[in-house]
């Protein structure tokens, strides 16, 4: 009997070829990326990229979108918070996590929102909206020139209180 003769079916590397054929075939190779089905990432509370849309609006812009997203009160909870979290501060984003849509309780914003800015604090502008609900404002905030502006706060906007001797 010779001993240097291959066995009979398939060698190692037949084999081997094939494993990496199913393997590609089946979406689970090792030279294939993520497959379509895969789960997308699930958002952090971390501040958003320097690419997204915030980041290249004027504080104005920026608040105009975030009321619209905010006055949504019959959109699921969980859409209406990934839809606001770009624009959110980290520490606002906390908060409005637990915030339910539907006890917000507006559902129109009207245009032509008035913008104040204090002259020692460059990076904070308060942008005051008109609802069907009564005044409102969103507070935002940027930390560098440059970077995004981001919400601080939306809520009812109170009149400054009054000081009578």
């Amino acid at each position: 009997m010779n001993t240097t003769q291959a066995p009979q079916g398939l060698n190692l590397w037949q084999m081997a070829g094939l494993g990496v054929c199913a393997l590609s075939l089946s979406g689970c190779g090792l030279f294939t990326g993520p497959a379509n089905d895969a789960t997308p990432p699930t958002p952090t509370l971390s501040s958003p990229a320097p690419s997204t849309v915030a980041s290249v609006e004027a504080p104005k812009d920026v608040a105009i979108k975030v009321m619209d997203l905010f006055a949504r009160p019959n959109t699921p909870e969980r859409r209406w918070f990934i839809d606001l979290l770009p624009y959110l501060t980290e520490e606002y984003a906390e908060e409005a996590q637990y915030i339910d849509p539907a006890r917000v309780p507006m559902t129109k914003v009207n245009a032509n929102p008035t913008t104040s800015q204090d002259e020692h604090m460059p990076q904070m502008v308060i942008v005051r909206f008109s609802t069907n609900d009564g005044p409102w404002q969103v507070v935002l905030v940027q930390d560098h020139d440059g970077q995004p502006w981001l919400v601080q706060a939306i809520e009812p906007d109170k009149p400054a209180p009054t000081f009578t001797p």
